[in-house]
């Protein structure tokens, strides 16, 4: 039990009688000491830390070891201040419990020095005991559960709430939220300098497993990685179906290691996204440009698409016509990427005008508008939203 009474302005621990420290006990190494006075400490409902040491001068060794409660003392400086970017309440209360282990001169051995059992602040309750530092300890069944979820893309917070489905609740974690993120960090901590490795490791595995995928990859200074490209059998096999149109599209967010992903889509006979390879690129110019669609020639075994969409990027334009033949491949532009930069060169009065969005949606958009009457339709919303000197405009209809 964690009951405690009130006892001169002290709350005394109820614990078993065999496991309370006493005056004299005697410990064949330090860590045995500690470790005693931490077991203690979660049976009675309170945390620990360590505190001072001292050694002797003739050979180093430890003579004195005091563990403290983690309520000793108070913080030189509070941390609730309006500065601080992060508010952290304090949780020093000037706690006196404490044990001091000391060395036995002519042995190796240490004994309990001395104890104080009262503490000034009340003690965690049974049904909270689960959020002490004591009670906290991840196994490695719960390490193997968050890498396994790192691996589809849960994150720590996550994890630890589907655990706690598994487990029946939070008081059988044995862990906390903290901790989980904590093991996450290590972890990322760990793999950094080595994440390019293993995924060039990762795609040589998958490359023996199945002769099928295709990756390249290139390497500068430092063996620094820049670019890779990666192209699977369902993918490969996607493209010689349905691969006559190509959409190539590179303004996905960057991720932590400001490299652009960009993959290869296209869509089957059921009007399905699918996609064909991808690859992330550290720089977004000719030379990676005309290297990627180089490497997805070679994936695709030379056979290029009929038209391929992109967006307006003047680099991926060049790449296109040094790599792709343009009496078989027609470069095309996204019109999601056109109609979202209507808005920027129309001026903020148009970009706020419904009813011109609206018509120049319906034009633009219609497939049942044939070319001559593009032109005119074309041309009257120009002139009904005083547009016919608007360059950009102009350079657009003229593509």
């Amino acid at each position: 039990p964690l009951c405690a009474a009130n006892i001169d302005n002290e709350w005394i621990p109820s614990c078993p009688t065999h496991l309370n420290p006493v005056v004299g006990i005697k410990f064949d190494t330090l860590q045995q000491g500690i470790s005693f006075y931490e077991n203690y400490a979660r049976l009675s409902g309170f945390d620990t830390r360590l505190y001072s040491t001292k050694k002797r001068k003739s050979d180093g060794k430890i003579s004195l070891k005091y563990c403290v409660c983690n309520k000793e003392g108070f913080r030189e400086t509070p941390r609730l201040q309006s500065n601080c970017k992060k508010k952290r309440p304090i949780t020093r209360m000037g706690c006196n419990a404490r044990i001091t282990l000391k060395l036995i001169n002519d042995q190796d051995n240490y004994i309990i020095f001395s104890f104080h059992e009262g503490h000034t602040h009340p003690l965690t309750t049974p049904n909270s005991a689960h959020h002490t530092k004591q009670s906290r300890n991840l196994t490695l069944a719960h390490k193997k559960y968050i890498m396994d979820n790192s691996r589809a893309n849960i994150g720590a917070t996550k994890s630890y709430r589907l655990m706690k489905e598994h487990v029946g609740g939070y008081q059988n974690m044995a862990a906390s939220v903290i901790d989980f993120k904590n093991f996450q960090r290590d972890i990322r901590k760990h793999i950094r300098g080595k994440d390019a490795q293993m995924l060039i490791e990762n795609f040589k595995r998958k490359q023996q497993m199945c002769s099928s995928f295709f990756f390249k990859y290139e390497v500068v200074d430092k063996q620094h990685l820049i670019r890779i490209f990666w192209a699977d059998a369902i993918g490969r096999k996607n493209y010689a179906s349905f691969g006559d149109v190509v959409s190539f599209d590179t303004t996905f967010s960057m991720n932590e290691y400001y490299m652009v992903f960009a993959p290869f889509t296209g869509v089957d006979n059921s009007k399905s996204c699918v996609t064909f390879a991808a690859a992330l690129l550290y720089r977004e110019d000719t030379e990676s440009f005309v290297w990627l669609f180089e490497a997805f020639r070679d994936a695709m075994s030379a056979c290029d698409p009929t038209c391929i969409i992109t967006d307006q990027d003047p680099a991926m334009k060049i790449a296109i016509e040094r790599v792709f033949d343009s009496s078989t491949t027609r470069h095309r532009l996204c019109m999601w990427h056109i109609i979202k930069k209507v808005l920027e060169k129309v001026g903020p009065t148009l970009a706020q005008n419904e009813d011109f969005m609206s018509e120049f949606c319906n034009y633009v958009w219609s497939k049942h508008t044939k070319p001559e009457e593009f032109d005119e339709l074309w041309n009257s919303i120009l002139e009904k939203y005083d547009l016919m000197n608007n360059t950009w405009l102009e350079h657009m209809f003229q593509i």
